[in-house]
C-alpha cells in the first residue's frame, strides 16, 4: 500500500530581524501575530479515543517498514507539557516491533523549569548514545518537540534526527490556549518559581532559538485542527534544506496517537542520518518574505512522498 504524505511549505508571518546576524529576535513582543486556539477549537481534542481506535485497526491492515536485525534506530521520545514517558509509551512499542530500540527520557511530569530539564535531558542522551554506541533519533511530542530540538543543538553528534510532533517552535505560550497558559502560570506559581517560568521573561537566563538544530534532518509534523497551540506557529519557517513540514489531520493530544503520524515515523526510521525525502523540493518559497498577519500562509506546493519497500506489520 502507497503512504502519501502531504508536504507544505509555508510562508513566514511577518518578523523582525536582527540586522547584524540575521536570525529572529528572541523577545520582540510583536515577533509573531497568530490567533490562539479557541475553546471551540479545544473540543476537537475529546476524539483522541477515536485516533487511536483508527491506529488500532490501521495497525493490522497496513504495510510497515522493519528493520533489519542489527539496522534500527535508538529513538529516544520526549512527552510534552505535564505529561509523562507514559504518553508516548504505545508509540515506543510500536517503534520496538518495527525493530529499533526504544527509550524514554525519565520525564513522568514534564513540568520542571526548562534549563534544569534539558540539563537532564542531555545527560540521558549522553548515556542513551554511549550505552547503544550511535546517535539517536528524538522524537518529541509539544514541549518535548521544542527540547528536542534545543538538544539537537547542544549535542548535534549524538542526535541522528528530530521529529516534532505539534510543537510550537516560538513563543510557546503566546500561541497556546488560553487554559493551557494558565495551567503553566499555575504550575510556576505552586513550584515558587520566578514570575515568567516556562515562558520567555523567565529570569533563569534560558534562551532557547526557534532555528533548527544545523546539520540535523528535522521533521516537523502539525495539524490545523489542533487545539492546543496555533497550527502555524509549529511551522519550520527557516527554509532549511534539513527541514520538512508535514501536515497531518488530528489533534493535539492524538498525534501520539495517531495512524498518520506512525506511518511518518515509521517511514523517516528508514532513512539515514544525512537522508531527507528523495522528493522533497528544492525551489523553496523565501523563508523571510512577509505576509499579512490577518491572512493565512501561502501554501505554494503540495508534494507526495515515495513509497518504501515494506515488510508486513
Amino acid at each position: 500500500m502507497n503512504n502519501e504524505l502531504e508536504t507544505i511549505r509555508v510562508v513566514t508571518p511577518i518578523r523582525k530581524l536582527d540586522s547584524r546576524n540575521q536570525t529572529p529576535l528572541q523577545n520582540d513582543e510583536s515577533l509573531y501575530v497568530v490567533p490562539r486556539p479557541s475553546i471551540f477549537d479545544a473540543f476537537g481534542e475529546f476524539r483522541f479515543p477515536l485516533e487511536a481506535t483508527i491506529l488500532w485497526l490501521g495497525a493490522f491492515t497496513n504495510h510497515w517498514p522493519h528493520a533489519e536485525p542489527g539496522f534500527g534506530k535508538t529513538v529516544m521520545f520526549v512527552p510534552g507539557f505535564m505529561a509523562g514517558d507514559i504518553t508516548l509509551s504505545v508509540m515506543a512499542n510500536f517503534c520496538r516491533i518495527l525493530g529499533h530500540r526504544a527509550v524514554m527520557s525519565g520525564i513522568w511530569s514534564n513540568s520542571r523549569c526548562p534549563r534544569e530539564e534539558l540539563d537532564l535531558l542531555g545527560l540521558r542522551l549522553e548515556r542513551v548514545a554511549e550505552r547503544h554506541g550511535g546517535p539517536v533519533v528524538v522524537i518529541g511530542h509539544s514541549l518535548g518537540g521544542i527540547y528536542a530540538r534545543e538538544i539537537a543543538r547542544r549535542y548535534p553528534r549524538l542526535v541522528e534526527r528530530v521529529i516534532t510532533m505539534g510543537s510550537p517552535l516560538w513563543r510557546p505560550r503566546s500561541v497556546s490556549n488560553t487554559a493551557v497558559q494558565a495551567f503553566a502560570s499555575s504550575i510556576a506559581a505552586l513550584r515558587g518559581h520566578a514570575r515568567g517560568c516556562l515562558s520567555e521573561s523567565c529570569s533563569c537566563g534560558l534562551r532557547i532559538s526557534n532555528l533548527p538544530p544545523p546539520g540535523v534532518p528535522v521533521t516537523v509534523i502539525f495539524s490545523r485542527t489542533d487545539g492546543i497551540v496555533d497550527w502555524r506557529s509549529c511551522v519550520d519557517l527557516s527554509g532549511e534544506p534539513t527541514v520538512e513540514n508535514i501536515e497531518v489531520h488530528c489533534s493535539h493530544v492524538g498525534m501520539a496517537l495517531s495512524l498518520e503520524v506512525y506511518k511518518i515515523v515509521a517511514e523517516r526510521l528508514m532513512l539515514r542520518r544525512a537522508e531527507m525525502p528523495a522528493d522533497i523540493d528544492e525551489d523553496r518559497p523565501d523563508p523571510m518574505e512577509s505576509i499579512s498577519a490577518a491572512a493565512d500562509p501561502v501554501i505554494p506546493a503540495k508534494l507526495t512522498a515515495k513509497s518504501r519497500p515494506r515488510a508486513s506489520f
